[in-house]
C-alpha cells in the first residue's frame, strides 16, 4: 500500500496537474526606449587613469549597476494543515483574477476539471504569499534568481515543504505599490519548491520562529533582457554613436551589444556568451579602447607593459584591457606567463586563458598547485571555467588537501567540467516531479570527510569522501518530528521513520546502511515501493535534510564538517525592503562621486580563508 503520509501531496495534486505554466509573453527591453526625462550630466573625473585612458570607461559611468528588486503575490500549495486562507482583500481579488485568467482551462471539452480559484485560496493546504527577488544588472532573458517568500495573513503556520505555484513578478516600487498591488508589466515569472531557512538560525535554535518565511532557490526566471545604462561624462551624439559602433564591433551586432539612445547615454545588452556573468561583460565593455587601429593598439600594449610593477587592482585593470582587445593581445601576453612576479603571471594567464590561449594553462596550473600562493584558489577557479577539459585533470589531487576553501574550489571546477571524479544524482519532488528537490554530488576524495551545502540558485549537497560512515548507536529526532533516525549498538542498518503532514502518523521504518550517501539518498528519494514492498525513500525537503545533516555533524555522529556556501539568500535579498528609484529614473552622480557606478574592476577581492566558510560552532 502506498505510504499514508503522502496524503499531503494528494491535497495539492489536483492543483499541480492543472498548473503547467503560462507563456512568457512579448519581450521588451528593460532599458526604456520610450519617453524618458533628460539625463543630468555626470561630473567628469578629476584625473584620468593612464591604464584606462582612451577606453570606453574613460568616457562613461555605469548608471544602473545595482540589482533590481521584483515583487509579486502568489500561492504556496502542499502545506497539509499548515496553510491559511486569510489575506488582504485586494490581493485576494488579484489572485482570483490571475488564476482564472492564466490557469483555468480554455475549452471545457478538453476533459479536465475546471480549476476553482476560490477553492484554491480557501484550502488549509495553501497559503497566500508575497514574493520578492533581486535581478542582477545586465541579466539576459531566462536568467534564474532566488526568491524570498513571506506568508500573508495570520493563519499560516509554516511554508516548509510547499511549492510556489506559478506567479508573476513586477518592478518593486514602494511609492507606487507599498500599500497595494504591484503595478507595471510582468518582468519575470516564478515557480518552485519552498523551504524555510535552515542556515542562519540552526545554531540559535530559532528556525521555528521563521517558519512563515521561505525561500525558493533559482525559482525566478526573467522574461526580458535587463539592459545597463552607460552615462556619458560629456553628453554628445557623436561620442554615443562612436561607443556604440566600437562595442558592437567587438561584441556583436546581432543582436547589438550596445545602442546609443540619446546624447546622454547608451544601453548595454549582455551577449549570449556572457549570460552567466553579466558583470564580466560590463567590465570588458568599459575596458575596451575606443580606437581599433593596429598601430594605436600596438602602442597602447607597450604602454601597459610599463605598469606591471603596480599592485593587484591595477593589474586587474590591465588584464581586463587585454581581454577586451581580444586575441590580438595574446602575443604581448605570452612572454608574461614566466614573469618573476606571481601576480603578473596570474593576471596574464587569466587573460590568456579567457582568450583561448592553451599556453596559459601552464602558469595557472603552477599557481593552482603552489600551496603558498595567494592566487591558488583564484587559479583553480579560472581553470574550472576555461574551455580546455585537460585543465582540470591536475586539480583532482587538490580534493585531498586540508584547505577547505581549496577543496571546494577544486570540486566546483571539476563539476563545471563534468569530470568523472564527481558523480551527480538528482532527486525530484513528491509534490511536483518536474522540480528537483535535491542534487547530490558524490566526490572521490581521500581527504578528511566534508559536506558542502549550496544556498543559492539550486539545492545541492556535495559529499567529499564517498565512504563516510555514521557512528552507531544513534538516535535523532527532528525538532518538528518530521523524521526520526535510530540505530542500536553494532547495528548494520539505520531505521528511518517519517511523519505525515496531515494526521501526524508515522510511516513504516525504512532501513539503510549507516553511510552518509545512503542516508541522503533515503531522505531525499521519492517514496516508492520496491519489489518486496519496502520503501526506497521518504521525500524529505531540502531544508530538513540539511537540518538533519547539520545536527549529526555537530554531534559527531557524522565524522565530517558541514560547510555552507558563503553567500546566503538572506544576504542577497537583504533584511528589509527599501524604496528604490524606478529604472526609468536612474539617480544622477553627485558632485563628489559617480553615483550608481559599479565598483571598479580592480575591486575584485581575494577570497577569504576557509574559516569563513565554516558553520559557526
Amino acid at each position: 500500500m502506498f505510504p499514508r503520509w503522502l496524503t499531503r501531496a494528494a491535497g495539492a495534486a489536483w492543483v499541480l496537474t492543472l498548473l503547467v505554466g503560462s507563456g512568457c509573453g512579448d519581450s521588451r527591453d528593460w532599458g526604456l526606449r520610450r519617453q524618458v526625462p533628460p539625463e543630468p550630466t555626470p561630473k567628469p573625473a578629476d584625473a584620468v587613469d593612464p591604464v584606462l585612458a582612451d577606453t570606453v570607461g574613460a568616457q562613461v559611468v555605469v548608471g544602473s549597476g545595482a540589482p533590481l528588486r521584483l515583487r509579486g503575490f502568489g500561492v504556496v500549495a502542499g502545506l497539509g494543515e499548515n496553510g491559511g486562507s486569510d489575506c488582504p482583500a485586494a490581493i485576494r481579488e488579484y489572485l482570483l483574477d490571475y488564476f482564472a485568467r492564466e490557469f483555468a482551462p480554455r475549452d471545457a471539452a478538453d476533459g479536465r476539471a475546471r480549476l476553482s480559484p476560490q477553492r484554491l485560496l480557501d484550502s488549509p493546504d495553501t497559503a497566500v504569499v508575497a514574493v520578492h527577488g533581486l535581478v542582477p544588472a545586465g541579466a539576459p532573458r531566462g536568467t534564474r534568481f532566488d526568491l524570498q517568500i513571506e506568508a500573508l495573513g495570520t493563519q499560516t503556520r509554516s511554508l516548509e515543504g510547499g511549492i510556489l505555484l506559478p506567479c508573476e513578478l513586477k518592478r518593486f516600487d514602494v511609492a507606487a505599490s507599498g500599500k497595494g498591488l504591484v503595478a507595471g508589466r510582468t518582468l519575470a515569472r516564478a515557480r518552485g519548491l519552498v523551504f524555510t531557512n535552515p542556515f542562519g538560525d540552526l545554531e540559535r535554535g530559532a528556525a521555528a520562529q521563521n517558519a512563515r518565511r521561505g525561500y525558493a532557490l533559482g525559482a525566478g526566471r526573467t522574461l526580458e533582457d535587463r539592459t545597463v545604462r552607460l552615462l556619458l561624462q560629456e553628453p554628445s551624439y557623436w561620442m554615443a554613436q562612436r561607443i556604440e559602433r566600437r562595442l558592437n564591433e567587438r561584441f556583436g551586432h546581432d543582436p547589438p551589444a550596445a545602442q546609443a539612445m540619446s546624447r546622454g547615454y547608451l544601453t548595454l545588452t549582455t551577449p549570449a556568451q556572457f549570460a552567466d556573468d553579466p558583470e564580466h561583460f560590463r567590465e570588458l565593455a568599459t575596458h575596451l579602447y575606443l580606437e581599433s587601429a593596429p598601430e594605436l593598439i600596438e602602442r597602447k600594449l607597450i604602454e601597459l607593459s610599463r605598469h606591471l610593477d603596480e599592485p593587484d587592482p591595477v593589474l586587474n585593470h590591465i588584464a581586463l584591457v587585454w581581454e577586451a582587445l581580444g586575441r590580438t593581445a595574446i602575443p604581448h601576453i605570452q612572454p608574461l606567463y614566466t614573469h618573476v612576479r606571481p601576480a603578473v603571471r596570474f593576471y596574464a594567464g587569466r587573460a590568456g586563458l579567457r582568450l583561448g590561449d592553451a599556453a596559459a594553462l601552464a602558469p595557472l596550473t603552477q599557481l593552482a598547485e603552489a600551496a603558498d600562493s595567494p592566487y591558488q584558489v583564484l587559479a583553480v577557479r579560472e581553470l574550472g571555467r576555461c574551455r580546455f577539459p585537460q585543465a582540470v585533470q591536475r586539480l583532482v589531487p587538490l580534493l585531498d588537501t586540508d584547505d577547505q576553501e581549496l577543496r571546494i574550489a577544486a570540486y566546483e571546477a571539476l563539476l563545471a567540467q563534468r569530470h568523472p571524479a564527481v558523480v551527480t544524482r538528482e532527486f525530484y519532488s513528491v509534490l511536483d516531479p518536474t522540480q528537483v528537490n535535491l542534487t547530490l554530488d558524490v566526490v572521490q576524495s581521500g581527504g578528511k570527510p566534508l559536506l558542502y551545502v549550496r544556498r543559492t540558485l539550486e539545492p545541492r549537497i556535495a559529499v567529499l569522501g564517498p565512504d563516510v560512515h555514521l557512528s552507531v548507536p544513534l538516535f535523532y529526532s527532528h525538532p518538528s518530528d518530521w523524521v526520526t533516525l535510530n540505530a542500536l549498538e553494532g547495528s548494520s542498518q539505520i531505521a528511518i521513520l517519517a511523519q505525515t503532514r496531515t494526521g501526524r502518523r508515522l510511516s513504516d521504518p525504512l532501513l539503510v546502511p549507516p553511510r552518509v550517501v545512503d542516508l541522503i539518498c533515503a531522505l531525499a528519494g521519492v517514496p516508492v515501493e520496491g519489489e518486496q514492498g519496502q520503501l526506497r525513500g521518504i521525500g524529505l525537503g531540502y531544508a530538513q535534510i540539511v537540518e538533519v545533516l547539520d545536527a549529526l555533524c555537530a554531534a559527531g555522529t557524522i565524522p565530517a564538517r558541514l560547510v555552507l556556501q558563503r553567500a546566503s539568500v538572506v544576504d542577497l535579498l537583504g533584511p528589509a525592503e527599501r524604496p528604490e528609484r524606478p529604472e526609468t529614473d536612474a539617480p544622477a552622480p553627485s558632485a563628489g562621486q559617480n553615483a550608481g557606478q559599479a565598483p571598479p574592476a580592480g575591486a575584485e577581492q581575494r577570497p577569504q580563508r576557509a574559516s569563513d566558510w565554516q558553520r559557526p560552532e
